[in-house]
């Protein structure tokens, strides 16, 4: 609980059990941090960065923050956030899940993560993906149609401006003359870079450019089986390593029928509402067609391939069983989020429930694979 400004170490008295010894497979947990902010505050973030830090206490090893322009519920700039999560956190990972490189000057982003991988003394991951709304590259004076390509070349000019001093550079979109990026990186030989992407071609370039795939999390385990064979079938061809990372959103709760009887549902219509305006591939149409013809799904077959959410029991024979099908030894879970932008709400739930859900995974399901 929060006490005094702080974040006290360990759960609130009789809250939680004891962590066990590990059960399972080695797997790290990242959490994706909910946009919670009070403008009538003198720090409106106070409660996003307490969230990290109870992150870091219950063994996370990441936080991440996602990324888009003129989205209530959304940050345009999650770099400076991070900056300031990297200032309250000693130990914890930071990353972007994801941030949407194809718009930006990418000299400028390696100059902003290069700076942030001092101020946390090398903890900064950056995660890129596409996006999906043309606005954003309109106004940015970006090209929504050319993104894959501008995905590829910025990914290039970052691993070369964060490799080597006096770094030129003439490509298709971004050209420049002899130049040394500063400051430069902690990490060698680069901050991780994370992509993301379910498109064939989009998984082929996180093997190619990437140090790990992020996969999901809208799509189900089956789509997600068949991205990862394209996966490791690329990396085998580039001779990368075939790191992964896979997404989901995620609710628990002591009470399972609390959570699959009140919360589930309203939860899985809020993430419908906002996959109907990403929606990428085959599977999610022909789910959409069923509901649209008429067909009742159930918010529980919805979120069997999709979700963590139950109890930490149910949690953890649910990644025991994605470990089983795929292999997977890193879960990225985001605890309430997805809800669609209108809404102007960041996720599901306020501080309260938000922070007790970090707890009770942390020290319920974490312990299980540590």
């Amino acid at each position: 609980m929060l006490v005094g400004g702080t974040v006290s170490h360990g759960p609130a008295a009789g809250s939680l059990v004891a962590p066990g010894p590990c059960e399972h497979g080695a797997v790290k947990f990242s959490l994706s941090l909910p946009l919670l902010k009070d403008r009538s505050q003198r720090d409106p973030y106070r409660e996003t960065t307490d969230l990290a830090l109870i992150a870091e206490e219950c063994g996370f090893d990441t936080v991440t923050i996602g990324h888009h322009h003129f989205m209530p519920g959304n940050l345009a700039d999650p770099l400076t956030l991070l900056a300031a999560v990297a200032a309250r956190t000693s130990t914890l990972r930071l990353g972007t899940g994801i941030f949407q490189l194809p718009i930006h000057n990418p000299v400028r982003v390696a100059e902003q993560v290069a700076t942030l991988d001092e101020l946390s003394g090398g903890r900064i991951s950056l995660g890129v993906g596409l996006g999906w709304w043309p606005l954003e590259y309109q106004v940015m004076g970006s090209d929504f149609a050319t993104r894959g390509a501008r995905m590829e070349e910025a990914l290039s000019i970052l691993k070369l401006v964060w490799t080597e001093e006096r770094a030129e550079f003439a490509g298709r979109f971004w050209s420049f003359p002899e130049l040394t990026v500063q400051p430069r990186p902690v990490q060698q030989p680069h901050p991780p870079l994370w992509v993301a992407g379910v498109a064939d071609a989009a998984v082929e370039r996180a093997a190619r450019l990437g140090d790990a795939w992020l996969c999901g999390p809208v799509q189900s385990l089956a789509k997600a089986q068949s991205c990862l064979a394209v996966h490791r079938a690329a990396c085998e061809r580039a001779g990368t390593r075939p790191d992964w990372i896979l997404r989901r959103y995620a609710w628990v709760g002591a009470d399972r029928h609390h959570v699959v009887g009140e919360v589930l549902p309203a939860y899985v219509d809020g993430l419908m509402e906002h996959w109907r305006e990403s929606v990428e591939d085959d599977e999610e149409r022909a789910l959409f067609a069923r509901i649209d013809a008429g067909e009742e799904v159930s918010p529980e077959e919805i979120a069997a391939d999709r979700l963590l959410y139950g109890t930490p029991d149910d949690v953890i024979a649910q990644v025991v069983r994605f470990q089983a099908l795929t292999g997977c030894d890193h879960v990225h879970a985001a605890f309430g989020a997805g809800l669609p932008a209108h809404t102007g709400q960041a996720s599901l739930g306020e501080f309260t429930e938000i922070a007790e859900m970090i707890r009770l995974f942390g020290h319920e399901v974490i312990p299980a694979f540590g």
